[in-house]
């Protein structure tokens, strides 16, 4: 089948923000005399909001209040921006990027962070990236897992559900795009799959730039 579309995940997927983001969830909880229980960022990465993550660790000490700590600091776009050009940006961002471009797929970015945060990281890489939408969390009424986000991004395109490829890091984007009815692909940044990820996950690359190859297949012989 030929795609015509590809739809980004933004946080661990273009940008190395994840990895940053988790040492400052850790040291927050190191103020709070308190330690990030294992499975907590399983729950919270892709995902808009912590409350799933707050309800299934009621026993975790101060959580709450590293939550509400994290809210303030995990989107503070002077931080972000402050990196130099291309100093967030994740393997193959621009090699697929361009390939995109050459090739006239539609881009768009759908993500649960802001518009306005998906703008900050965009706008710190060396060269002008334009996306035919950009869905941000603020837009939808319901986040990942949830396919809201992604159906309002193909439709943004003017392209139906089964012509998206969905480029994802993690498990509530995974799970969100075969929801919506659209192709997968999984590149692991900080989640580890578990078997209800891995049964949803229909392909998988070790970076953006190899998913070029992923196309390439897909134009002769279908995804």
């Amino acid at each position: 089948m030929k795609i015509k579309a590809v739809l980004f995940d933004c946080d661990g997927l273009m940008f190395n923000t994840e990895v940053l983001s988790q040492n400052m969830w850790r040291k927050e909880a190191e103020k709070n005399h308190t330690v990030i229980p294992d499975g907590f960022f399983s729950h919270i990465t892709g995902a808009r909001s912590d409350a799933k993550a707050l309800a299934d660790y009621p026993d975790t000490p101060h959580l709450k209040e590293v939550c509400a700590a994290m809210k303030k600091k995990r989107f503070d776009l002077s931080y972000w921006t402050s990196f130099s050009p291309d100093g967030l940006n994740k393997e193959g961002l621009l090699a697929l990027y361009q390939y995109l471009e050459e090739n006239h797929f539609k881009k768009a970015v759908a993500s649960s962070s802001s518009v306005e945060y998906l703008q900050a990281l965009i706008g710190t890489v060396s060269v002008p990236l334009h996306f035919d939408a950009l869905i941000g969390g603020d837009l939808v009424k319901k986040g990942k897992p949830d396919p809201e986000i992604f159906l309002r991004a193909a439709a943004a395109v003017h392209e139906e559900p089964k012509y998206c490829l969905v480029l994802e890091d993690s498990k509530q984007g995974i799970l969100a795009a075969k929801a919506a009815g659209m192709h997968s692909c999984f590149i692991q940044d900080t989640i580890v799959p578990d078997e209800e990820m891995k049964r949803a996950i229909e392909s998988q690359k070790d970076n953006l730039e190899e998913v070029i190859e992923l196309l390439q297949e897909g134009d002769n012989n279908g995804i």
